[in-house]
């Protein structure tokens, strides 16, 4: 009963923060590649674009974007949240909107580039960061609940999709993403941030980021010095460019496997779940025994996940599958704000993650092509799958041997 009184207490005083990281995270979705997958058919058909071909501009403008992270990743370090918050949000509309009216391929472009930056890049970097720079004792069970907004979105956005497709269209999806970020997202962010100085703290007893000027604050230029980071670094890299690549090509995964799209997205009702169940039990884990102790296994259930993918054929391993990559994704999204924190301190974290997140978004914008040449080399999706595990597993040895000397 005390341990419910202290999570009400401090869900009580904390809402702001938590109801911000939960909101950025959902809304980040519309530009993640899960959600626009599921208008791969019909961008396909209005752009006379083959699977390889809308990949290819995909993985083009997922690359542009990256170039901008580095900048946009230490930005927030700089400036007032909620007007960084908005810009972002903003720019998701725009993109939304003109993906929703255009019938030029160069437009396509630019608008897959502000959905990437934004939605399927620096909202989830904004969210991180604010919630990783607020908390300290409850960091990662903070994170935890502010990451519960991506499967919210994942259970509840393909379903809704597949019905507004039949219904209205794809492109009034679009303009009714737009309408939604526009009219309501944008004065709900600033609502909820208003009151909210531009460095946050909390007190004593909600565990605040303590002072950002703390010797344990190290920049950006020491962390590239520290060869413990690189040991730590890939473990949390690849699994997104892995979930990227067969998230964007789960048509062609559905077909070769004879799983019905329908089945797929059902399955990620299950990927959600897991993702939830996943994230807040790392979360507690990691405010209870560190978050470098629980790092190296977090990506076993994705290992068990590509296995069965590789050899699993009924619709029962396509939710196995489904289920192995939502409890990494969740585990994933609670580390990979606590770690940098825990190590390196919250001064610079916003540069700090920037780097990983630069590599990861980047090799995230490669994956779909590289899947996609190799689906058109008839490479089978075992052999790919198979070549992902094992990479898996070398950063999971990786960082289970990296003994980093805490700042």
């Amino acid at each position: 009963m005390n341990q419910l009184n202290r999570s009400l207490i401090f869900l009580r005083a904390e809402w702001r923060v938590l109801a911000f990281g939960l909101l950025f995270q959902f809304f980040s979705c519309f530009g993640r590649t899960f959600y626009i997958a599921l208008f791969s058919p019909e961008i396909q058909g209005a752009f006379d674009l083959s699977p390889g071909e809308f990949s290819y501009i995909y993985s083009a403008a997922s690359l542009t974007g990256v170039l901008l992270i580095p900048w946009l990743g230490k930005l927030i370090d700089e400036v007032d949240l909620k007007y960084y918050a908005i810009s972002m949000v903003l720019v998701l509309a725009l993109a939304s909107f003109s993906i929703s009216v255009t019938s030029s391929i160069a437009v396509l472009f630019i608008s897959l580039v502000g959905l990437r930056i934004t939605g399927g890049s620096m909202m989830n970097h904004t969210s991180v960061v604010t919630t990783a720079r607020h908390f300290d004792k409850r960091r990662g069970m903070a994170t935890a609940i502010c990451s519960l907004g991506v499967p919210i979105a994942e259970a509840t956005l393909p379903i809704l999709v597949v019905i507004l497709l039949v219904r209205v269209g794809w492109r009034m999806t679009w303009a009714a993403s737009a309408i939604l970020l526009s009219l309501i997202v944008i004065p709900i962010v600033y609502w909820i941030l208003r009151p909210l100085p531009q460095v946050l703290s909390t007190d004593q007893n909600h565990g605040s980021a303590g002072n950002p000027t703390s010797p344990l604050s190290s920049t950006r230029r020491e962390v590239l010095r520290d060869p413990q980071f690189f040991k730590l670094a890939p473990v949390l890299i690849l699994p997104t460019p892995m979930v990227t690549a067969l998230f964007f090509h789960q048509s062609t995964i559905a077909e070769a496997k004879l799983w019905s799209l329908e089945w797929l997205a059902t399955c990620f009702i299950i990927y959600a779940a897991a993702t939830v169940v996943s994230s807040l039990t790392v979360g507690t884990l990691a405010d209870r025994i560190g978050a470098r102790t629980v790092l190296a296994w977090t990506v076993v259930p994705m290992i068990g996940g590509f296995v069965v993918l590789a050899y699993g054929t009924s619709n029962a391993h396509a939710l196995i599958y489904m289920l192995c990559m939502g409890l990494t994704t969740g585990a994933r999204q609670t580390i990979t704000a606590a770690i940098w924190a825990e190590i390196y301190g919250t001064q610079h974290i916003g540069s700090i993650r920037s780097i990983v997140h630069t590599v990861s978004m980047l090799l995230a914008g490669l994956s779909p092509a590289a899947v996609g040449w190799s689906i058109d080399q008839d490479v089978p999706i075992s052999a790919i799958v198979q070549t992902f595990a094992a990479l898996l597993i070398a950063s999971s040895v990786l960082a289970k041997f990296a003994v980093p000397t805490r700042r």
